[in-house]
């Protein structure tokens, strides 16, 4: 009796030494584990507020950003997203130290938030507003066709004329042009211009008049070639186009003789709507080979307005463009050298492409009149590049209106009397302005100060008030400069 009571004890005694310590928690000890591994330490003294979280399925954006808070708070949270749901799950028992507790569920689902593994409930955005843009509900697999395939139109333009011939370096132009639609991206072209220039402009005894008549420049041209559409694409209710013609033909100078004969150029040009604006460059050879002419344009066209489907203007894919495309009306200002005298008025085109909130890098191209009273008159043709700065705040009581400057250099063409040191050379452009801007258009008033930067034109000095117009053609790239968000 006493051997068998020997090993009924020593059963006994081994049974209860096999029995698990029924306060040890096998997931909580795994918790503790990953906490330590991943260096997690710092999501204990957040344990409480996690276990408070009381978190919808899907998540409202009010929740979402509470989230995003935390996790923007305590970087180290982010690293929850390295783990399973099994391992958030150990780490939610070893926070609330029972696996099985409501603590526990409450815990994981906000463990689960932030490794950004919930559905968010968010409001849809604004077309106009969001940086990708969310097809509205009439985008269709739709190609749309708003026109015939034959097209007119109609351009004036100001440039610049080399010629052997003696000129003052200056010409205005007048064109007609039709257009035949023979592909979606692909056409042709024919167009004839008339292109009219004045004779030297030579004051050698300094009495503000021509001293000698050469006669002015005149020519015509007739050119055709391919027509290549670069881009189209829907803004608002037009297409917005980007074109390219190849122009070969014939150059005839008919005021004087000596400059005739063949000719080649190119044209890029933007249309909206019935609006077109670019540029056009032509080179004449043989007996032409002295003249070259480049001019910007402006004007109207109608017809052959290249298709485009709806997905391209409207759809999470659609190729967007941080451009804008402005005007600017000189409206009077003074040229301080004395061959200049008063401004009276001008035309500009900018472009402009969105950086960031504060910076825009742009291009400009104007045409600036100086009557020159008593004098010779004064056209200077100015192109330039630089930096346009907003000063606006994000918010206040005027939102939407604000100062802006701009910073630029380029050449400038000036045609009109010789020899002076008021003329033609490298320039500078600065200029403080005030408007108001959203993020479709923006128009403003400016004050400009432009002076020469070399030895043949340092005289030249002119300050001038204008007004511009810009059209901005996706809101989506230029939504930080609608300061209501």
């Amino acid at each position: 009796m006493r051997g068998l009571g020997f090993v009924i004890t020593c059963v006994l005694a081994s049974t209860a030494t096999a029995q698990p310590n029924p306060e040890r928690c096998e997931p909580c000890d795994r918790g503790d584990a990953l906490i330590g591994r991943f260096a997690l330490d710092t999501v204990r003294t957040h344990g409480p507020l996690l276990a408070s979280l009381t978190l919808s399925n899907p998540l409202p954006s009010e929740q979402y950003a509470r989230i995003v808070d935390l996790r923007a708070q305590t970087p180290v949270l982010g690293r929850l997203g390295a783990l399973d749901d099994i391992e958030l799950s150990q780490i939610a028992a070893a926070l609330c130290r029972d696996a099985d507790a409501q603590c526990s569920v409450v815990t994981l689902r906000s463990l689960t938030c932030l490794a950004e593994r919930c559905e968010v409930d968010l409001p849809d955005p604004d077309p106009k507003r969001a940086d990708v843009g969310k097809p509205l509900p009439e985008c269709r697999h739709l190609t749309r066709k708003r026109s015939t395939p034959i097209g007119l139109g109609l351009d004036w333009g100001t440039g610049w004329d080399r010629s052997d011939l003696p000129n003052d370096g200056r010409t205005w132009s007048l064109g007609i042009a039709a257009r035949l639609a023979l592909r979606r991206r692909y056409g042709l072209v024919v167009r004839a211009d008339h292109f009219a220039g004045r004779d030297a402009a030579t004051d050698m005894n300094g009495d503000g008049t021509d001293d000698e008549a050469t006669g002015s420049v005149t020519r015509f041209s007739a050119l055709a070639g391919p027509s290549f559409v670069l881009d189209a694409t829907g803004f608002e209710k037009w297409t917005r186009s980007v074109r390219l013609d190849v122009l070969g033909g014939v150059l005839a100078t008919s005021s004087q003789p000596g400059e005739d004969g063949v000719a080649a150029g190119f044209d890029l040009g933007l249309q909206l709507a019935g609006f077109r604006t670019g540029v056009r460059v032509i080179q004449g050879f043989g007996d032409a080979s002295g003249a070259t002419l480049a001019v910007v344009h402006v004007g109207a066209a109608v017809g052959s307005v290249p298709p485009f489907t709806d997905l391209e203007r409207c759809s999470d894919d659609a190729r967007s463009t941080r451009l804008a495309l402005g005007f600017e009306l000189p409206i009077g200002g003074i040229g301080i050298a004395s061959p200049l005298g008063y401004l009276a008025t001008g035309f500009g085109i900018e472009l402009w492409w969105h950086v960031s909130r504060r910076f825009d890098i742009g291009t400009h191209a104007d045409i600036l009149l100086y009557p020159g009273n008593n004098r010779e008159r004064t056209i200077a043709q100015a192109a330039l590049a630089g930096v346009r700065i907003d000063h606006g705040e994000k918010a206040g009581p005027r939102k939407r209106t604000g100062l802006f400057s701009t910073v630029m250099a380029g050449y400038q063409h000036a045609a009109m009397l010789t020899p002076t040191t008021a003329g033609s050379g490298p320039i500078a452009d600065l200029s403080l302005g005030w408007g108001v801007q959203d993020s479709e258009i923006a128009g403003h008033v400016r004050l400009h100060a432009r002076l020469g930067v070399s030895p043949d034109n340092f005289d030249y000095r002119a300050v001038f008030v204008s007004l511009g117009f810009e059209l901005r053609f996706d809101p989506r790239r230029w939504n930080d400069r609608n300061h209501d968000y």
